[in-house]
């Protein structure tokens, strides 16, 4: 039977075509809402992470600095008797709120609390590295045998002469540091709790069923795919994310970070439920929905009617659009929408997020005085240069700033600064663009020179050649002078870079045992 009636023509042709691009105009607004909701969930994870990593670094630091100002002037310590000695570890107590108690050791264990209790600490492990090592340390975490609460040991070594003569500590509740850490989570549901790497909790936000200082790898107290997240993190030194299912039976998302404290490794775990996601997107599908019924009813009505055209489901599709946006008070009914405007908009503001989240991880990889790479930073890239040079050789250079601590004694830190950044500039020219370099300590930097870019002895023998010219123009008070140890090796993907580094440092410490002068301008 033929259709006469041009209104069922109508309802036969432009009723399917409208449903059909409502469809398609809805599919893409639930997929780019579904992409905008979790890449700014992940964002927010994984700053999270970075902030209370930076912060737990930033604490620590700060209860270092009085610590290495107070073994820079020991007179107290060395040649005080016990009531000196008490009074000064009253007054590096006071420095801070987040310390519990102050000590100072002999060299053979013998040690002097700040309430004035003698102890012996010789058969402590982070005594034990501090002597061997004559470097400052951060102990692993513990548990105080009388507060029964989780706890590190910062040290600081007293040297002369090079030869150790005592060692100050502070001990840390880490209950108390990781409060002031993670204080500021961003929702009510965002849990953040700080493990070691041997994964025993010394603090965390409210989080159900987990507690301070409980071990949570190879315990059974984690869902396997968060558990292999924080191993990987720990072993790869790289921020990993991962679905699992909490000890509350909630799906959760989580973001590891790993991170260093003097060399013992920590990891940030940042969560947040699934749910907040997948609700947020139930609700848009079921507002998408109504909204494509409201349509066909609309356009029923106006086909019916022979209304004027069928901007009114367009303007719906609009509208939709500015609520998913969240704009929707700024909606003006006279404006005619643009569809394709709102997309455009849609994805220029998921572009900004993107831009961002890339400028917060080149700000992680870079080093704020000189410019060059951080450690994270090198590795990260050296990495991937091993990869795209597989089987090509390469070398590790590692140079040392020699007497910067000097520098920063006799002349002040600031001119120790300028010291650096100019042996920075130093190892840019003398290297090339090809190389890449990383500042990896207060004097350390090292380079990775593919040989496809250039000869290392060249690129060395040049860089000496221009810090002489530097040294006989400059008009500082001091000299720039590099101690360089380097390593040759053939690219491999698997190749591992801290053991490179630790070889090339080898190389340099040989090097710099042979230069003992001094670095200032008499």
């Amino acid at each position: 039977m033929t259709i006469r009636s041009v209104n069922a023509r109508f309802m036969m042709v432009l009723l399917p075509l409208l449903a059909l691009c409502f469809v398609l105009i809805s599919g893409v607004t639930y997929y780019m809402a579904s992409e905008f909701l979790s890449r700014s969930e992940v964002t927010v994870a994984r700053c999270l992470g970075n902030e209370a990593a930076l912060r737990m670094r930033i604490s620590v630091a700060d209860i270092q600095l009085p610590l290495k100002v107070a073994a820079a002037h020991p007179n107290a310590f060395l040649s005080g008797d016990e009531g000196e000695i008490v009074g000064e570890l009253i007054t590096l107590k006071k420095t801070s709120p987040l310390i519990g108690q102050t000590l100072f050791a002999y060299p053979d264990g013998r040690t002097i609390r700040a309430d004035g209790k003698h102890l012996d600490r010789s058969s402590r492990d982070y005594f034990q590295t501090v002597v061997r090592t004559k470097e400052p340390y951060i102990s692993k975490p513990f548990l105080g045998e009388t507060t029964k609460k989780m706890q590190t040991m910062v040290l600081q070594p007293i040297l002369e002469k090079g030869e150790l003569r005592g060692v100050l500590f502070a001990s840390v509740h880490l209950s108390t540091l990781v409060d002031e850490v993670i204080a500021d989570a961003i929702f009510s549901d965002e849990y953040l709790y700080i493990i070691d790497e041997d994964g025993v909790v010394v603090g965390c936000s409210v989080h159900p069923n987990i507690a301070e200082h409980e071990k949570l790898m190879g315990e059974g107290a984690l869902d396997e795919r968060l558990e292999f997240a924080l191993r990987t993190a720990l072993a790869t030194e790289e921020q990993t994310f991962s679905n699992f299912n909490a000890p509350d039976g909630t799906e959760r998302f989580g973001a590891v970070t790993p991170f260093y404290l003097a060399g013992n490794r920590w990891a940030v775990v940042s969560s947040y439920p699934l749910a907040r996601v997948n609700g947020q997107l139930h609700l848009l599908l079921g507002a998408v929905a109504t909204a494509f019924l409201v349509a066909i009813l609309l356009a029923f009505l106006i086909v019916r009617f022979f209304a004027k055209s069928i901007a009114t489901p367009l303007n719906k599709v609009a509208q939709e659009f500015r609520n998913i946006r969240g704009a929707a008070d700024n909606y003006d009914e006279t404006d005619e929408t643009d569809e394709i405007g709102a997309l455009e908009e849609s994805v220029e503001h998921v572009r900004s997020l993107r831009d961002k989240s890339q400028q917060l991880e080149q700000k992680a990889s870079s080093d704020e005085l000189t410019g060059l790479l951080n450690r994270f930073g090198f590795k990260r890239k050296v990495g991937k240069a091993m990869k795209d040079h597989e089987g090509h050789e390469a070398v590790l250079v590692f140079a040392d700033l020699d007497h910067l601590k000097h520098i920063n004694d006799k002349i002040g830190h600031a001119a120790g600064d300028e010291a650096i950044y100019a042996a920075a500039r130093l190892l840019r020219m003398g290297f090339g663009g090809e190389a890449i370099i990383g500042h990896v300590g207060g004097d350390e930097f090292v380079i990775f020179l593919c040989a496809d870019h250039g000869n290392s002895v060249d690129a060395v023998e040049r860089t000496k050649s221009m810090i002489h010219e530097y040294n006989v123009h400059s008009k500082n008070p001091y000299y720039v002078e590099l101690s360089i140890g380097a390593t040759s090796f053939i690219c491999t993907p698997e190749a591992d870079i801290s053991a490179l580094m630790r070889k090339a440092d080898e190389c340099l410490y040989a090097a710099k045992q042979k230069r003992r002068e001094t670095s200032i301008r008499y």
